[in-house]
């Protein structure tokens, strides 16, 4: 373990490594060259089989605002859990191994936070990279998740997919651990503290900069990990819906079109379902001739955006009488 920075910094970065040796320097040198120097990296090798924990101990003794921890492997969850216990800041950033931040990110999210004390988490936009390894369905992910900017816009569509990237995130240390922190719960850590926070009532936020580089590349953990097949998004889904739209013993119409409606009403059972219905052009009289809540299975962005004017004229409230899935 490398010596600690003599005071308390005023930001943690935590860093979870696991084999990620090809890419970790670059990593590491992101985190360097931030303009913003008031901060320590908690740099936690999982039980890395390669050269990734010699290259955190190298990078350590040359800055002492690097602090390296060898565990078993573990588990990303897991890995993350011990991170923030590790670390000593009220703030509190993610950076995953493969991947870069600009050198103004940490400032730029760190003075939002300090003007914004009503949010809890923010974020920015990304950056793909390398572009010959981006597929047209990440593009349509990256332009997807970079429309959405505010709190609201986040909220309304955290059952598509994960609304802000865990690696780009900046966090209030309290906010993080009031919702139960990162855990092990066999899916999508991130998602699935993104919807314990969204549903504590933490604010978020995401600057309209692209402050985070993705790397994409196929041994990455959102390719490999079991944790991040659609089975288990679905899954956390569902105990979202359970949550927060179902409760009380509510049954929901349900309205969709194709595979995602077929999807959903196996996922979702008789138990949970008043009606299923197959509806492919947004009409607020099919709204109106049924019982809310509703549960609107549309995979494409504009299908919500039409089906969502539709809700309003039949004067139904989002994340209330309905909420799109995907």
């Amino acid at each position: 373990m490398s010596t600690a920075h003599p005071s308390a910094p005023a930001l943690s970065v935590l860093l979870p490594v696991r084999d990620a040796a090809p890419w970790l320097t670059q990593a590491l040198a992101s985190l360097t060259r931030q303009t913003d120097h008031d901060f320590e990296v908690v740099a936690v090798d999982d039980g890395s089989r390669d050269a990734s924990l010699e290259i955190l101990e190298q990078a350590a003794r040359r800055d002492p605002r690097i602090r390296v921890f060898h565990r078993p492997a573990s588990g990303l969850p897991e890995t993350l859990r011990f991170a923030c216990e590790q670390a000593r800041a009220p703030l509190l950033a993610r950076q995953d191994a493969d991947d870069l931040s600009h050198r103004d990110r940490l400032a730029e999210q760190r003075a939002y936070l300090h003007t914004h004390r009503e949010v809890d988490v923010v974020s920015s936009r990304v950056r793909l990279f390398p572009s010959a390894s981006v597929g047209a369905g990440m593009r349509r992910w990256s332009a997807w998740h970079d429309s959405l900017l505010t709190h609201e816009a986040m909220h309304a569509e955290r059952l598509i997919d994960v609304p802000l990237l865990n690696g780009a995130a900046m966090l209030r240390r309290r906010a993080v651990e009031s919702a139960g922190g990162w855990r092990e719960r066999g899916g999508p850590e991130d998602m699935d503290l993104w919807l314990r926070l969204f549903a504590q009532g933490s604010r978020f936020a995401k600057l309209g900069r692209r402050l985070y580089s993705w790397r994409q590349h196929p041994g990455s953990s959102t390719r490999t990990d079991p944790r991040y097949s659609l089975e288990r998004f679905l899954a956390l889904k569902v105990d979202e819906l359970d949550r927060f739209l179902l409760a009380g013993d509510r049954r929901a119409t349900l309205i969709g079109v194709g595979e995602s409606l077929k999807r959903w009403s196996a996922a979702l059972g008789e138990s949970r379902l008043r009606a299923v219905i197959e509806a492919r052009d947004a009409d607020a009289q099919v709204l109106k001739g049924q019982m809310a809540p509703f549960v609107l299975a549309f995979v494409a962005l504009p299908a919500r955006t039409r089906w969502r004017a539709a809700a309003q004229l039949a004067d139904l409230r989002e994340s209330v009488d309905f909420t799109f899935v995907a």
